[in-house]
């Protein structure tokens, strides 16, 4: 076996593409503009095609298409020559992949696009190709030389092909305002999902709530905000109805208007009328109501102010809400 810098040999390679990326900076133009503004007045999907490593590449845009709130789907080249064009609709856009331009299944495949009437759009390295010459629009993806020492393997050609599939999902992202909370939507088992997703149900404490009557002293109900460590004690009418809240702050209020607190009645200095949420309440929207009236905690009740649960700013920014 031939030794080798493994280390220069590695950053070579990486030298080479991030060369092949700037020079391709420069390539994008009024070409890419079109590509963006057809993809949004697309009524149906994005269908994105190739083969061999072109078409892994066409694979990972659909992907990325699809999670960014762009419709897509990936259809192998060799599978719509033999029943799974039936897949596409006059509604669609294509992207074709192709570094050469000239892969025979992607050329085949032309006519019956064009009998459709939808527009074609090309990613390819060979702007005199077939293809580039069939296609509405064409996005450069030409690259001098492949990173690997024989210029054969597509390295640097997949990557450039692939950056620029991600700046336009990333470019129509932005043109959609597609938001975290999109994107939760089309990932939720994923992180973001799961925690984007969740509702002030799955997140309220529901147990051991500090619950006190109107009639209790302050200093006991003082006793008890330190007790269960809260912030918060929630005061229940006669028939365990919401009545108020007294919190923390209500208290550091209380201290600074009143000099003795030993005789005061509780009910003169809580809040009467606490914000509350529905469980149903997507929790990132609970945040959003703490946050916007300098708050720590919801009271999570129905409609008839019966109490079902408490949220604390704490436990939201603990399970990841944002």
């Amino acid at each position: 076996m031939k030794k080798i810098n493994k280390v220069s040999v590695a950053k070579k390679v990486i030298k080479q593409e991030a060369l092949a990326l700037n020079k391709l900076v420069n390539r994008i133009n009024l070409n890419f503009e079109k590509a963006c503004n057809v993809i949004l007045e697309c009524k149906g999907k994005i269908v994105t095609i190739g083969l061999g490593k072109s078409g892994h590449v066409a694979k990972k845009a659909s992907a990325t298409f699809s999670s960014t709130g762009t419709p897509s789907l990936f259809l192998h080249a060799a599978e719509a020559l033999h029943g799974d064009m039936g897949l596409v609709t006059k509604s669609d856009i294509v992207i074709f992949y192709s570094n050469s331009g000239e892969t025979k299944e992607l050329l085949l495949l032309l006519p019956l696009f064009k009998i459709l009437k939808i527009p074609l759009i090309a990613v390819t390295g060979n702007k005199r190709s077939m293809l580039a010459k069939s296609c509405d629009i064409v996005l450069d993806s030409q690259v001098s030389s492949e990173a690997c020492p024989l210029d054969l393997t597509p390295t640097s050609s997949v990557l450039t092909a692939m950056s620029i599939s991600d700046a336009l999902a990333v470019t129509l992202l932005e043109c959609r305002s597609f938001s975290s909370k999109d994107f939760a939507k089309s990932h939720p088992q994923g992180d973001l999902g799961k925690r984007l997703l969740k509702k002030s149900e799955d997140i309220m404490f529901t147990k051991k709530l500090p619950y006190i009557t109107k009639d209790i002293s302050i200093m006991k109900a003082i006793d008890i905000i330190t007790k269960f460590n809260y912030g918060i004690v929630i005061i229940l009418s006669s028939n365990k109805k919401l009545l108020g809240v007294f919190t923390d702050g209500d208290l550091r209020r209380t201290i600074k208007k009143y000099n003795d607190m030993s005789r005061l009645n509780l009910y003169k200095v809580m809040t009467k009328k606490p914000i509350t949420v529905s469980k149903n309440l997507m929790a990132a929207e609970a945040l959003n109501i703490m946050e916007k009236n300098e708050i720590t905690s919801l009271i999570v009740t129905n409609d008839d102010r019966t109490v079902m649960g408490l949220l604390t700013l704490n436990e939201l920014l603990r399970k990841g809400i944002e």
